[in-house]
């Protein structure tokens, strides 16, 4: 899990996240990465599109309370990263109807994506774990964060 840590940055963490929908999660996690100026400000409403229509084709509320909105654009020349902890829950429409409290966003270089695809699977693989997750929600600051990957279960 030390690859998420090594592209999460720790102002692109979100704690005690509240939205009352998926696109205002959306919308609030992307007006945070350009606000800490890890995104274009001229491409914001693009890649929430981008993330838009990617939940349309179906969500990426994974399960177990966790999403991982993503999206390949031409707007990002790095992966870009940003996480957010809602310890209440947001229905984001998730898989199996729970509501989310770990989000990690990924907005990806179009010409990137299949690098990305181990990342996707081996952040879905870790937050399975209920431990794992356990410690991320009660996470306060970016310490915790790091030691909630680090530690073992």
């Amino acid at each position: 899990m030390n690859q998420l840590l090594e592209i999460l940055e720790p102002k692109n963490i979100i704690f005690d996240f509240e939205a009352s929908s998926k696109e205002e999660a959306i919308r609030k996690m992307i007006s945070h990465m350009v606000g800490t100026s890890s995104l274009d400000p001229a491409y914001e409403e693009d890649i929430i599109t981008s993330l838009l229509n990617r939940e349309k084709s179906m969500s990426t509320g994974i399960g177990s309370g966790v999403a991982i909105p993503h999206c390949s654009v031409h707007y990002v020349n790095e992966l870009k990263c940003s996480m957010a902890i809602a310890p209440k829950g947001i229905d984001f429409e998730a898989l199996d109807h729970s509501l989310v409290q770990i989000f990690i966003m990924l907005i990806v270089p179009k010409n990137k994506f299949q690098d990305h695809i181990k990342t996707l699977a081996l952040i879905a693989k870790t937050l399975n774990i209920p431990e794992e997750r356990e410690k991320l929600i009660k996470a306060r600051n970016f310490e915790e964060i790091q030691k909630a990957f680090l530690s073992p279960s």
